[in-house]
């Protein structure tokens, strides 16, 4: 019997989906966890008292018995890390079992778009398409739409009580989302419902992310992140910013500041008098983005954020199991005054915190911005600046990124030792400038909010774009 048992946790452990770490090494890893947001996270302790954080650490240490997998402890975790309320801090599949995601492991093969708390159909990423786009999505075998939203929201680390951005995730890997934390399977019955209210069914077999890569075929062609569209006849242009992340503009061999100088030229030329910039969706860790895209429309002397601050600065005991971030704590010493209350603030004279000059042909005209709880980090703090300033009216919904701080800039990655489990903190805690106007447990509310609407995804529209492309017009 001893020899099957032996035999059977072989297998297991050769198989990513089924291997499995046992007591012992299940509490090293949760003790490096704990470790490592008290010694590097900036702001751990923002929602509960470091009381209550460590009582629910020693409650989940108590209750580990025997053996789990990466995706049992996992969600084991996840309440410890959802009350630290910063969706920057992760703990993901270990490298193996990710790489079995991204390849070979079959799942439920469609895209979805989350829309006033309902589950619908976007696209399917295969060869032939067996449900309408845009159909309302009532159940998966079995399971209710609303019961499968609210389990794949609670699988995240909720930025305070922003939802925008868990629904905002939900849609870009729903295929794994949903095979992680709702159910594995080969076929699904899927119960939708077009615009006449009638129910219908269809069966929809599961496959691999490389066969959807190799069977899709895209909505239009792939378009550069940042990208200018100018409208003569209304004197406006629309400026769309995909990403703030300087690694992605160099895949596409942008250059940011000669791209928005090249802009600039062309809304002069142009005798531009309004600018929309599209924002949705877009991430970056680096708040010297967001000033370079704020240059842009600036009218006075402005800076990002109001402050900067880190956790001590130390390196953290679990450094040796990480990915090496020696610029970091290297440069720590001589930037942050003398940690008080666990926290080092950085200096005033530091550049960071400087005011900066527009750029010198900067845009002057009307401008609106449009986000979204995708938009996070840099771009966040690009659309906070644009609305507390009174530069630009914000269109959309709230950001991903808390209004009042959020924590980004670089990260720690620390692999734990046992189960391979991937945790990732953030090191920087960022305090805009200026004072949010909605909640302070919540995202930079809009302006303008315009909800997305199920009608787009079926006539291929956009309705932020088409709303606000007519108020234009209308005001000329």
């Amino acid at each position: 019997m001893a020899g099957v048992m032996l035999a059977v946790a072989g297998m297991a452990q050769g198989d990513p989906l089924g291997k499995v770490t046992w007591r012992e090494g299940l509490q090293e890893d949760l003790g490096i966890i704990r470790q490592t947001l008290e010694q590097a996270h900036p702001d751990p302790y923002r929602y509960r008292t470091r009381t209550e954080v460590d009582q629910l650490f020693d409650g989940l240490s108590y209750s580990l018995d025997g053996s789990m997998t990466a995706e049992e402890f996992i969600r084991m975790v996840l309440p410890a890390l959802q009350v630290v309320g910063d969706a920057g801090t992760s703990l993901a599949p270990p490298a193996a079992l990710q790489r079995a995601y991204d390849n070979s492991v079959p799942m439920i093969p469609i895209h979805v778009s989350v829309i006033a708390d309902r589950l619908y159909l976007d696209e399917e990423p295969k060869g032939f398409r067996s449900l309408p786009t845009g159909c309302e999505i009532l159940a998966i075998n079995g399971r209710p739409a609303e019961r499968i939203v609210e389990r794949l929201r609670n699988s995240q680390v909720r930025e305070g009580n922003d939802t925008t951005l868990l629904d905002r995730r939900i849609e870009r890997n729903f295929p794994e989302m949903y095979r992680r934390f709702v159910e594995a399977g080969d076929r699904f019955e899927v119960d939708y419902r077009m615009g006449d209210g009638n129910p219908q069914r269809k069966e929809v077999f599961a496959m691999t992310k490389e066969e959807m890569r190799r069977t899709y075929r895209p909505k239009g062609i792939e378009l550069q992140p940042w990208r200018l569209e100018e409208f003569p006849g209304t004197r406006s242009a629309w400026l769309t910013l995909g990403t703030f992340e300087q690694a992605e503009l160099e895949r596409w061999r942008v250059n940011p500041e000669r791209f928005l100088g090249n802009v600039a030229d062309a809304l002069r030329r142009s005798e531009a008098t309004t600018l929309v910039i599209d924002v949705r969706g877009a991430q970056g860790s680096d708040m010297a983005m967001a000033a370079r895209v704020f240059s842009l429309i600036a009218k006075k002397p402005f800076r990002m954020v109001g402050s900067m601050s880190i956790r001590s600065g130390r390196v953290p005991d679990s450094y040796r199991y990480a990915k090496p971030e020696p610029e970091f704590f290297a440069a720590v010493g001589g930037l942050y005054a003398a940690e008080v209350n666990g926290r080092r603030e950085l200096l005033a004279e530091d550049a960071r915190l400087k005011y900066q000059d527009p750029l010198p042909k900067a845009f002057t005209g009307k401008v609106y911005v449009v986000c979204d709880g995708g938009t996070t980090g840099a771009a966040a703090a690009f659309v906070m600046a644009a609305k507390r300033t009174g530069r630009a009216r914000t269109v959309g919904e709230e950001t991903g990124s808390n209004a009042s701080s959020f924590c980004g800039g670089r990260t720690l990655e620390v692999t734990l030792p046992n189960s391979g489990c991937i945790l990732t903190v953030p090191l920087t805690r960022f305090v805009p400038e200026g004072v949010p106007a909605g909640p302070v447990d919540r995202g930079e509310m809009p302006s303008y909010q315009v909800p997305r609407l199920p009608q787009d995804l079926i006539y291929g529209k956009d309705t932020v774009r088409e709303a606000l492309m007519l108020l234009i017009a209308e005001m000329q």
